[in-house]
């Protein structure tokens, strides 16, 4: 009986010891800031985060652990670069120089039943050559043996590369630009940020992030990018990160989540262009702005799907515009504005009342010969007010020709022209027969039609790509 209790002893160890473990991604972003020059004056440091699955591990074991990255998934070290340790409870902890032989110098989880664990990770880039732009590294989980070890037992990678950007105007795939958002209308600290360039979240967001205040020192002194440290640390629902200048649809889907990985917030763009601190959008697609000038997202205008206005000529003397209603449930009423003095002053044309659950909104207006600017805001029950992109419409090319019928001065009336205006002498199958030059400032232009053979014709007037046309008969 002792002889087969040793034989079945041994068959469970082996058993245990040759299960594998492994990472696998839940919200695992694609990029992560790094300059790799070997100086520490150089970094400009936004966080990284990601939410990860660790299994093979020992059911109902509390392991001690660190995360770092390395450059090889088959690493024998323990990976290079800051750990900011996430809490359930408190604030985040952060550690430059991890071991799991200190206490304060390492993070614990607990297993569940199956030995598996699920949570949130978060980073920041090392100095090192390891984090030079265009580089990729691999996210490293580094643990104990799961009962009180203070040495290394499992080195553990993701499959997939993290890409290492910097902050720069090129336009490649190693240079980004600072994003942030002002405190949001929404959530809490400690909740996490992730972005996505598709509307539906699908496959790996492009970057990750936590929102503020995490309770530790993202500072100047500690290496942070300075838009971060002055205005997204300790500031209470800010948040702050990096995206890549080649991005050509840009940020689409911003996902908020909770600790516990609940989806709390979801805000979609459908041209990736998103609410600032003034009335002209943050555009995210292609990107050049690095730390100079910074992406600065107007938290307390972010709704579930942020407010456009669209429009079009529905005939030569009106504009129909329409707008969708985010947030519904919250909207008061939209005012319509406008604009005819190129945008820098504009004036409400129409206030309307939310109705229920109405999809989308419409109203018309009379088109002029000039452009004209509109703008819709949307004004909450809660005090917020949000304000729409600005759509410009064209005027619209009105022309008058008289005598009609005409013996041999043709007078057309038009709108006032710009340099490079034209008008076209063509007969009624399209066949052009002169071109004459438009002086610039003009409203009336005259054309000699003595030589014509009478008959049917067609005056077209053209002006910035725009073509207008009117018909005569040639006496």
């Amino acid at each position: 009986m002792k002889l087969k209790f040793i034989v079945f002893l041994s068959v469970l160890l082996s058993t245990a010891a040759s299960f594998a473990q492994s990472l696998s991604e839940v919200h695992f972003p694609q990029y992560v800031q790094g300059s790799g020059t070997f100086n520490a004056g150089d970094d400009r440091k936004v966080p990284f985060v990601c939410r990860m699955t660790v299994s093979g591990l020992i059911p109902n074991a509390t392991y001690r652990y660190f995360n770092r990255f390395a450059n090889t998934p088959t690493t024998t070290g323990i990976g290079e670069g800051t750990i900011i340790f996430v809490k359930d409870t408190g604030n985040f902890v952060r550690v430059t120089s991890a071991t799991l032989g200190l206490a304060g110098r390492y993070g614990e989880f607990t297993t569940d039943t199956t030995g598996t664990y699920t949570g949130w990770f978060a980073n920041e880039a090392g100095s090192s050559s390891t984090f030079t732009p265009g580089k990729q590294v691999y996210f490293l989980l580094v643990l104990n043996n799961g009962a009180g070890g203070i040495t290394v037992k499992h080195r553990i990678a993701a499959p997939n590369p993290v890409n290492v950007i910097n902050f720069g105007s090129a336009s490649d795939s190693s240079n980004g630009t600072g994003v942030r958002c002002t405190p949001l209308r929404n959530g809490s600290p400690k909740q996490f940020i992730l972005l996505y360039d598709n509307l539906l979240a699908q496959g790996r967001p492009v970057t990750g992030t936590f929102v503020e205040s995490d309770g530790t020192e993202n500072t100047i002194a500690n290496g942070y990018a300075p838009f971060y440290a002055d205005s997204v640390n300790g500031v209470n629902k800010a948040w702050g990160t990096i995206i890549p200048n080649n991005l050509s649809n840009g940020i689409l889907h911003i996902a908020q989540r909770s600790l516990d990985n609940n989806l709390y917030r979801l805000y979609l763009s459908f041209n990736g262009k998103w609410p600032s601190l003034g009335w002209s959008p943050v555009d995210t697609k292609n990107t050049s702005g690095g730390l100079d000038n910074v992406l600065v997202i107007d938290g307390k205008k972010l709704f579930i799907i942020n407010l456009w206005l669209n429009g079009e000529a529905t005939n030569e003397d009106l504009i129909t515009m329409e707008w969708n209603t985010p947030d519904e449930s919250n909207a008061r009423e939209y005012v319509v504005e406008k604009s005819i003095d190129g945008g820098n002053s504009f004036e409400p044309i129409s206030t309307q009342k939310t109705q229920g659950a109405k999809p989308f909104y419409r109203l018309s207006d009379k088109r002029s010969e000039t452009t004209t600017f509109y703008r819709v805001t949307l004004l909450g029950k809660d005090g917020a007010k949000i304000t729409s992109d600005v759509l410009a419409v064209k005027g619209v090319i009105k022309l008058n020709v008289y005598p009609n019928p005409v013996q041999n001065q043709l007078v057309m009336q038009h709108p006032l022209a710009e340099a490079g205006a034209t008008v076209q002498l063509a007969g009624i199958d399209g066949r052009q027969l002169f071109t004459q030059n438009i002086q610039k400032g003009a409203v009336q232009t005259t054309i000699n039609v003595s030589k014509l053979i009478p008959g049917n014709y067609m005056v077209v007037f053209n002006m910035n790509g725009e073509r207008q046309s009117k018909t005569f008969i040639k006496k």
